[in-house]
């Protein structure tokens, strides 16, 4: 018998040899990747634990959050037990300083009535505004009553929002981790509110001050959806103040301006400043009127 087929009989032949595996440095690729999957699907489950109590108290709720919100936030209650029960909207608006100098209050805009005027977009609910409305009035009403009166307080002549911030800690040091939170929401939001008040009302002036209203307007309860009168309940808001406009070097503001812009035509929303635009008294922040959400309590 030859040393061909002693080899043979013996197996070797079909051994893979050394050079045909896997390089080393791919092997460890894919276990990152395994293991960054791994991860992704449990936080995202934990994110999506449709009871609080078990998701915050039995597992790592705060960690998923952290992790889930706001880039890859999903919403999956749209089943029971637990389906989305309220609309939520980001409102904005901003003073616009003209040419001749005149500081006005343009009127309120609803930025996710606009956001969401494609069908398509409408699908699932989950663009910007909604983040954003969904993000700040939750951390809004994590605060203490003192903290939300700071919150509506006009901080439009600052820097940023550390001046914000500062107070807010000030007024309950117990609740910095609320106070945090709210901070991250509010950037998001008026950064947000800076980038829509400039597409709107660029072209009439400068805009040197923006404020956002995140509000919620709940539907029928689900266990109460076939109860005869069943009443929706109320609609909620933050109360929130006049701030600085938050611009970053990573945005690109002329390519918002022509998506947000095509939208806001399509909603009928106009972007000229009315003849009838009341002045706006930097020192009288209390001088608001009526805005979304309050009309319904």
């Amino acid at each position: 018998m030859s040393a061909a087929g002693s080899e043979s009989e013996n197996g070797h032949e079909n051994q893979p040899s050394r050079s045909s595996r896997a390089p080393r440095s791919a092997r460890i690729a894919a276990g990152v990747a395994a293991a960054f999957l791994a991860i992704h699907i449990f936080f995202t489950a934990v994110y999506n634990t449709p009871y609080p109590h078990i998701r915050d108290e039995v597992l790592p709720g705060a960690a998923a959050t952290a992790y889930i919100e706001p880039y890859l936030q999903q919403d999956y209650r749209i089943f029971a037990p637990n389906p989305a029960n309220s609309d939520r909207n980001l409102w904005l608006r901003a003073w616009v300083e003209t040419p001749d100098g005149e500081r006005v209050i343009t009127e309120w805009v609803d930025a996710t009535a606009i956001e969401l005027v494609e069908p398509a977009r409408r699908v699932l609910r989950k663009q910007f505004t909604v983040q954003a409305s969904l993000r700040l009035i939750g951390t809004y009403f994590d605060m203490s009553e003192g903290q939300r009166e700071v919150a509506a307080q006009n901080f439009s002549e600052s820097d940023d929002l550390t001046p914000l911030q500062d107070e807010l800690l000030a007024a309950d040091a117990d609740k910095a981790d609320e106070v945090h939170a709210f901070i991250r929401a509010t950037n998001f939001a008026t950064s947000y509110a800076t980038q829509a008040a400039q597409a709107l009302w660029g072209d009439e002036g400068e805009v040197v001050a923006v404020q956002t209203r995140a509000v919620t307007t709940p539907i029928v309860r689900w266990e109460h959806r076939f109860d005869d009168g069943a009443v929706a309940p109320g609609a909620s808001y933050s109360d929130t103040g006049w701030l600085p406009p938050m611009e970053w070097s990573e945005q690109s503001t002329p390519g918002f301006a022509a998506s947000f812009l095509t939208w806001a035509e399509k909603a009928g929303v106009s972007t000229e400043l009315p003849d009838d635009a009341r002045p706006a008294d930097i020192d009288d922040p209390d001088a608001d009127g009526i805005g979304p959400g309050q009309e319904d309590g």
